[in-house]
């Protein structure tokens, strides 16, 4: 960790990340970024004992509780707990936040063949450090965890799911109606000119042009933002948000492109030796720009989270989290807790000394 923050300072003196100044060389475009939707396309169905789970075991799994991390929609960890009742999962934050998902999905039928989707399964294993932490696709996002317990027995897909009642998959309320201008640009200028648009400014600058609304080929690609490097813009979409958390991470997502733009051989030097992400479904995946601009949200988010944290080792186990999900989340957490805007951060000398105190 001490050459890693030995780098990061030597960087940090040769200059502020990307808030003023010019732009810098060239760099390939990136894309937009989009939300990861992949309830419908999950087509891995592990069969983890090789023969479905008979309905005695069914006893055993309604009813059980499943600690760990839930990442809805492609968005940062929030640590909680699910419950397995025979209506469907219930996913209990530790701030008192309540989700629901069904057990399994409706029935469908191509030609004379009928199955019901499953709404769980394993997307893979992590062994990083040495501790088996079990990653499961839930709906449109991810379920981390050490205990994975029923999980497990419902990513099985046993022979009791398809005698439960149907069910329908829960349609999230977007932020705003896509067809209300009115709403979109409130809402699209609100989050560029508040509190938390200000923390994004004091990290990447701020872009000298006005935010602007994702237009008919943005919306047409499903990108929720934009940043356009040669008109130092933005463009967002809030009709197509699920509230104010993806608002919020499309924002930092996009001005870290800002910083990928103005500064390129810095982002080039943080990011050595970091590894790839595991997950193919999750945004950024295959692709280091957009990768990197996760990282750069995750680590937005984690310091934010965090700005009244009272004990270093659980914030440290939750950044482990972040980092298991999208890698480089800590290079960047490092990095940024040492700007000016980050003096007073409760993990500011942990997270830049290895200290705490």
């Amino acid at each position: 960790m001490t050459s890693r923050l030995t780098l990061l300072g030597c960087l940090l003196l040769a200059g502020a990340i990307a808030g003023g100044g010019g732009p810098g060389p060239d760099v390939p475009s990136v894309a937009a970024y989009q939300p990861g939707l992949e309830r419908e396309r999950d087509t891995l169905r592990v069969r983890l004992a090789g023969h479905r789970t008979r309905a005695a075991r069914a006893v055993r799994v309604i009813g059980a509780v499943v600690p760990g991390y839930l990442s809805a929609r492609g968005l940062p960890p929030v640590y909680g707990r699910f419950s397995v009742s025979d209506s469907g999962l219930v996913f209990h934050s530790a701030a008192g936040a309540t989700a629901r998902f069904p057990l399994v999905g409706p029935v469908r039928q191509v030609g004379t063949r009928k199955w019901r989707a499953s709404a769980v399964s394993l997307a893979y294993i992590d062994e990083t450090g040495g501790r088996l932490s079990y990653v499961f696709r839930v709906d449109a996002g991810v379920f981390e965890t050490e205990t994975p317990g029923a999980l497990l027995d419902l990513a099985s897909h046993p022979m009791w799911l398809d005698s439960l009642a149907p069910t329908q998959w829960v349609s999230d309320q977007p932020l705003v109606r896509s067809g209300d201008s009115t709403a979109l640009w409130a809402t699209a200028r609100a989050i560029t000119s508040g509190g938390y648009a200000d923390t994004l400014y004091a990290l990447f600058g701020a872009p000298t042009s006005q935010v602007g609304l994702m237009g008919p080929l943005g919306r047409k690609a499903g990108r929720l933002g934009e940043y356009i490097g040669r008109r130092d813009s933005l463009a967002l979409d809030p009709g197509r948000m699920i509230g104010a958390a993806q608002l919020r991470h499309t924002l930092a997502h996009e001005l870290g492109h800002r910083w990928q733009f103005r500064a390129p051989g810095q982002l080039a030097t943080l990011w050595h030796g970091v590894d790839a992400m595991r997950d193919p479904k999750r945004y950024g995946y295959g692709t280091t720009t957009e990768h990197q601009a996760e990282a750069i949200a995750f680590a937005v988010d984690f310091l934010q989270t965090t700005t009244v944290a009272h004990d270093p080792d659980n914030a440290l186990t939750l950044l482990n989290h972040y980092e298991l999900l999208v890698p480089g989340t800590r290079t960047m957490v490092h990095y940024l807790a040492l700007q000016p805007i980050y003096h007073h951060h409760p993990l500011r000398a942990v997270l830049t000394t290895g200290s705490s105190s």
